[in-house]
């Protein structure tokens, strides 16, 4: 999940907390003051990137582990099959998170010849701290800076993202698509729409009160904790990119752009029908399909739609969640056979210490409320897709890489 769907369930709070001036002690540990030196950006070389975000990542992060090699690797942006020129895809991850989201995607679709590239989002990779001096603007102008650089280097560019990362790039598309010929768009989790109304708050008091949520930090990959400018500078990529969809002139408000999209139902804080239902209306181009994971399928044609079950009782899973989509179960962070657990998951402290205990847990998305037969079980975050295989597939069709005719088509 992008640390995003855990604050916006609790902004709410937060803002309450701030009206009544009982706000959260702010932490004065390194860990939650920026950074004295400037995260690199608009670096003139993808190659010069990586070796001046290197340069940062080993001067600024503060290491949670002794494996200091391993946590750079896992944050550091990548890409892979860097010697193919024909078809590559850029990848922006969500508010939080890191590259390392993308490891699995990339190597599977590497693998069959498609050059994958990522880059790392200023304030992300080092310390939560990092988030306080970060914006929408220079999060998009990043964004831009890469797609650039990219559409050098490949004939058949296609661009995408994780969460947030799906916002920039669909922003981006609007005015760049035409003229670096974008030739599709990849989406994991869009978050195009929060369903809650409080999150529209974040840009008018990320300086009042910038912590809503301090939590330990034991995870590699991403931030437990957020800074609320990051959680302001997504709402701003919300806010644009529903400005450019409901745009009175339909030539305006519509991308004739391919799109791929992977979707789960039961994210708990995006607005999946509506991303579904602007899905439908605002990508206009015949070529796209909108991978489903859950039980109610929406109003879309059959050949536009893949509908993946997710009530999974044999590996005790409940849902997908809004992180689930990106990981293989073989991952070592987030695959079945690791130790790992998200067990902060909207349940209740009995629960929530019975998963830390190590107890037989369930999975599914935070704040899954559970059907009638489900009552008691003890939830943990789903963090990999059981259908991981065959998103793949879907998307070397997507690419080209494979008969365009099994593009959407249902195993």
């Amino acid at each position: 999940m992008s640390i995003f769907s855990f604050y916006a369930a609790r902004l709410c709070a937060a803002t309450v907390a701030l009206i009544s001036l009982n706000g959260c002690s702010v932490s004065h540990s390194t860990q939650f003051s920026d950074s004295d030196q400037r995260f690199p950006t608009s670096v003139d070389s993808y190659s010069n990137y990586l070796r001046d975000v290197e340069a940062y990542l080993y001067a600024q992060r503060v290491f949670i582990g002794n494996n200091k090699a391993q946590e750079i690797t896992m944050n550091m942006p990548f890409e892979c099959a860097s010697q193919v020129s024909d078809t590559g895809i850029l990848l922006v991850h969500g508010l939080g998170d890191s590259p390392y989201f993308f490891r699995d995607v990339a190597q599977a679709l590497c693998n069959e010849g498609i050059r994958v590239r990522t880059i790392l989002l200023p304030g992300h990779g080092s310390k939560p701290g990092d988030m306080l001096s970060v914006s929408y603007e220079q999060w998009q102008n990043e964004t831009n800076h890469h797609i650039r650089l990219f559409s050098r280097e490949v004939e058949n560019m296609y661009i995408g993202g994780f969460s947030t990362g799906a916002n920039l790039t669909t922003i981006a598309s609007f005015s760049m698509a035409e003229k670096y010929d974008v030739k599709g768009l990849i989406h994991f989790s869009p978050a195009f729409k929060s369903r809650f109304f409080v999150s529209r708050l974040a840009p008018y008091i990320d300086q009042l009160f910038p912590w809503p949520n301090v939590e330990e930090e034991d995870n590699p990959s991403r931030y437990n904790s957020t800074a609320m400018p990051g959680f302001a500078a997504y709402q701003e990529s919300v806010n644009v990119l529903q400005d450019l969809f409901s745009q009175s002139n339909e030539e305006a408000r519509t991308l004739k752009v391919p799109v791929f999209m992977v979707v789960a139902e039961k994210d708990s804080v995006v607005d999946t029908q509506k991303i579904a239902e602007q899905f439908r209306d605002n990508f206009t181009h015949a070529k796209k399909c909108l991978i489903w994971q859950g039980e109610h399928s929406p109003a879309l044609p059959s050949k536009l739609i893949v509908q993946q079950t997710m009530k999974l009782p044999q590996q005790r899973i409940s849902a997908a969640s809004h992180m689930s989509t990106l990981f293989s179960d073989k991952n070592s962070l987030y695959g079945t056979q690791s130790r790992f657990r998200i067990c902060d998951n909207g349940q209740g402290s009995d629960e929530e210490a019975r998963c830390n205990a190590g107890e037989e847990v369930w999975y599914g998305p935070w704040g899954y409320e559970a059907e009638e037969e489900e009552v008691g079980n003890v939830y943990a975050r789903l963090t990999y897709n059981p259908y991981f295989d065959t998103m793949v597939e879907q998307l070397l069709a997507f690419t080209g890489k494979s008969k365009a005719s099994r593009l959407c088509a249902s195993n």
